[in-house]
């Protein structure tokens, strides 16, 4: 059901789009009952934005077209009236030349369209969807009746389901009434996929595999025109981000998988979104060690001349962040440091450290964060130490004798160091450009987590301890044959 929405959160200019075919041009017109002149603005969805391509205007008589020489690239597009409500319409690959009839009420029972299968189509199914949700809303209303028994309110919410499953069952029909038409394939890949029945009464897991590994089957990713539908995106973004563990090595392998799948079935606006969003998301992400997933986006797709729309100086800046982070992502083992400790005389190399886990913490004495999370990371340490737990803090500045006043006033306990003679590499391995960093090891002195908060560095710890027992006691009883 169409609905009316502020302009502000509708359109989105993000750039100049160009439409580009050499094949017959486009030719659509507009009747808007009610409307007496004014612009209206043509958009189209890209992804989860919305795109304007061209203004249009209205005469005395609620008359407009939309016109040009090449071919418009297939997708739902949106018509923006000049009060900000808007309806949609479909433009298919071909059929390019019809006319859309509306008001500007929006009421769907008044739109309809000739010279086009499409919006044929999406008209009977937007109408028709119309009223079963009023129906659904009225029956809604019903429910909040404080005087209906539970028996009502279940006879209720099966109407409302019924009602669901029986809009599902229209446009399922309509979409074999128009087989071939774009938006046939649109309402396909909204279809949600169906479980062989020998998986149904599947306890293991395997019902969710199957769905997950078959959730893309209704989909025909060769076509361009679903990144020009409000479709796309949402799929994509559920796919990564609730069909699979947010932790790096998941993420990955499901980027992978669906951009395979893309690639091999030839779209490449599709391939160019689902690159561009992914990196964008997990760019952004907060889950620990998600860079992960940034760096592999850089290194195999950006890096590898995969990404034919990217200029050469974004690929150059992924391709050095790539190099910068890649010797501290999780799960490789921590660059080493020889580094000196308040004396200048002894020298503490990382790998040499013999603990179950050891802390990295490059901090300054002077830094007002570090004086919040370094007295917590301290105390820790009581309870820590007999555990096997060592702390290893790098000081990153040069103020020698104000670092050690601050160690010898707090009362500071871990192992401290510096770069006393300015001979390491640590900034760089590490990608030091603010304090106070902190990386958590195991006994292997592999990264595990980065990037902690004091306040979680105990339960962190406490999780490592217990998986590194579990292990060796898996260790123990492991029957080797002979």
């Amino acid at each position: 059901m169409n609905m009316i929405r502020p302009i502000a959160l509708l359109i989105t200019f993000l750039s100049a789009w160009t439409f580009v075919s050499a094949q017959k041009g486009y030719n659509i017109k507009f009747q808007v009952n009610g409307l007496t002149e004014g612009d209206a603005i043509v958009a189209f969805y890209y992804g989860e934005t919305q795109r304007a391509l061209d203004t249009i205007t209205f005469n005395e008589k609620g008359e407009a077209v939309l016109k040009g020489e090449s071919k418009l690239d297939n997708g739902i597009y949106l018509l923006v009236l000049p009060n900000r409500t808007f309806f949609e319409f479909v433009v298919p690959s071909d059929d390019q030349e019809f006319t859309f009839v509306a008001d500007t009420s929006l009421r769907v029972e008044n739109q309809s369209s000739k010279g086009s299968k499409d919006n044929e189509a999406f008209v009977k199914y937007h109408q028709y969807s119309q009223e079963m949700a009023i129906k659904t809303r009225d029956l809604k209303e019903k429910l909040k009746d404080d005087n209906l028994s539970e028996k009502e309110k279940e006879q209720i919410r099966d109407e409302i389901i019924a009602i669901s499953k029986k809009a599902a069952a229209y446009r399922s029909d309509l979409r074999n009434e128009y087989e071939g038409t774009f938006i046939a394939k649109v309402w396909k890949s909204i279809e949600e996929v169906e479980i062989p029945e020998y998986l149904e009464e599947d306890t293991t897991g395997a019902r969710f595999l199957y769905y997950r590994n078959h959730y893309w089957d209704n989909f025909d990713l060769s076509d361009d025109g679903y990144i020009r539908t409000p479709v796309f995106h949402g799929r994509l973004e559920y796919f990564l981000t609730k069909m699979h563990s947010q932790i790096p090595d998941s993420v990955v392998k499901a980027i992978d998988f669906l951009t395979a799948k893309i690639e091999e079935a030839g779209s490449k606006e599709l391939f160019k979104y689902t690159i561009w969003w992914s990196t964008r998301h997990y760019e952004e992400s907060k889950i620990m060690c998600m860079d992960l997933v940034l760096h592999h986006m850089a290194k195999n797709y950006y890096c590898a001349g995969r990404c034919f729309w990217a200029d050469s100086s974004t690929v150059a800046k992924m391709c050095e962040h790539a190099q910068k982070v890649g010797r501290q992502l999780c799960g490789q083992i921590a660059p080493d440091m020889n580094l000196a400790d308040t004396t200048f005389m002894k020298m503490h190399r990382l790998s040499e450290i013999n603990a179950n886990v050891t802390v990295l913490l490059f901090w300054d004495h002077e830094c007002g964060h570090c004086k919040k999370e370094v007295p917590k990371i301290n105390a820790m340490l009581d309870s820590m130490a007999e555990k096997g737990v060592i702390v290893y803090g790098i000081y990153t500045q040069g103020d020698w004798e104000g670092w050690k006043k601050y160690l010898r006033k707090n009362k500071i306990k871990f192992l401290n160091v510096m770069d006393a003679f300015n001979n390491s590499t640590y900034r760089k391995d590490y990608n030091i450009i603010s304090t106070p960093q902190l990386y958590v090891l195991d006994k292997d002195k592999r990264i595990r987590f980065k990037q902690v908060p004091a306040d979680n560095l105990g339960e962190i710890i406490n999780y490592i301890l217990k998986e590194q027992q579990e292990q060796e006691v898996f260790d123990d009883t492991v029957v080797t044959p002979e």
